[in-house]
């Protein structure tokens, strides 16, 4: 996971359709991140929200992947460490070009707090 212990994943739940899950984490307040970004009043990088993002993508579609193409990224709250410790990732994938490439649109927020809405691209790892 990233920066070893910044969140862990608590719930993974397949959707209706085949290719929306909703995945929900649960952040690490007093990880070392969050005494640098900001002291006193702590948030978690946007950087962080897409890396995490990604992380989770990886592991459901079982597949080592870089961001390829940001689309889109809105990020239209803060997320406080301190309030806002489960944090649910809504991913609508889809694979793309010769499956090396998938799609994402995801929603982050908790409650009716809406964080980052995205769109991008993630590909395939070549080792």
């Amino acid at each position: 996971m990233l920066l070893n212990d910044l969140y862990t994943i608590d719930k993974i739940i397949p959707r209706d359709t085949g290719n929306t899950i909703l995945v929900e984490i649960r952040l690490n307040p007093d990880h070392d991140i969050f005494k640098g970004h900001f002291p006193g009043d702590p948030v978690l990088p946007g950087v962080c929200i897409i890396q995490i993002l990604k992380e989770i993508v990886s592991r459901q579609m079982r597949m080592d992947l870089l961001i390829d193409k940001i689309i889109s990224a809105r990020f239209l709250s803060i997320i406080d460490p301190g309030a806002d410790t489960v944090i649910n990732f809504d991913l609508e994938l889809e694979s793309g070009t010769k499956d090396t490439h998938i799609l994402c649109n995801a929603s982050i927020y908790s409650g009716t707090k809406v964080f980052c809405r995205y769109k991008g691209t993630f590909k395939l790892l070549q080792k």
